[in-house]
């Protein structure tokens, strides 16, 4: 069970993460921005561990302004393999104070909580456009396993050493398995078989297998960019 949460609390990568200007200087040209996690992130993360029928949210609807210019408030409560939690989130928009609940009660399961120790940075903003250059963070994340469904790896990429049957495989190697799945759906098969050949299979050690989790990953993501 203590597999799940760690799995939850792992930092998320730094692609996956979004920015908000919590300042600007005077001549509005740099601006003080925090990282946050977007509320499918989190969703995503919830759906790659437990499964999809792991997890269950519901919400209740605590304020409704009386003007436009007031705040909605929405207490989201979460629960993860039984066990639940609560918390209140708020906004300008339900759309906003739902997604903020839920974000607020993950943070209690551990997803997103590496985000504190992430400093707030000053950086280039457009007065004009309220565009800028979100910073560069390295964050290290280790493979996302799962405790969800099973998908088996095609039959040309699974190296012949790896056990056919699904309850022997450790946990991250079922994941790389489904990310290759969704290559193949993609039609970057070939190219999934080449990374894996590469290694060997799932690696030889934690850090190969983290590797080749974090280029097979990439690729998907090149992929839908």
């Amino acid at each position: 069970m203590n597999d799940v949460w760690d799995m939850l609390s792992e930092p998320f990568p730094p692609e996956e993460l979004a920015w908000r200007v919590e300042a600007l200087s005077k001549d509005k040209r740099r601006a003080l921005v925090a990282p946050y996690l977007d509320a499918q992130a989190v969703l995503d993360r919830l759906d790659e561990v437990v499964g999809v029928h792991g997890w269950q949210d519901t919400y209740e609807v605590l304020h409704t302004p009386t003007s436009a210019a007031g705040h909605y408030a929405v207490k989201c409560r979460l629960t993860v393999m039984d066990i639940s939690k609560e918390d209140v989130g708020e906004g300008d928009s339900f759309k906003a104070a739902f997604a903020d609940a839920l974000l607020r009660t993950a943070i209690k399961f551990g997803l997103g909580r590496h985000l504190y120790h992430l400093e707030k940075q000053w950086v280039d903003h457009d007065p004009e456009t309220g565009k800028f250059n979100p910073p560069q963070v390295h964050v290290e994340a280790g493979v996302h396993r799962s405790l969800a469904s099973e998908v088996p790896s095609p039959p040309e990429v699974r190296p012949e050493n790896t056990p056919s049957s699904p309850e022997a495989k450790p946990e991250p190697q079922e994941l790389i398995d489904r990310l290759i799945e969704r290559l193949k759906e993609a039609g970057l098969g070939k190219q999934a078989a080449q990374i894996v050949m590469k290694y060997g299979g799932y690696g030889k050690h934690p850090d190969e297998t983290r590797k080749l989790y974090g280029e097979l990953r990439a690729l998907l993501k090149g992929q839908a960019s």
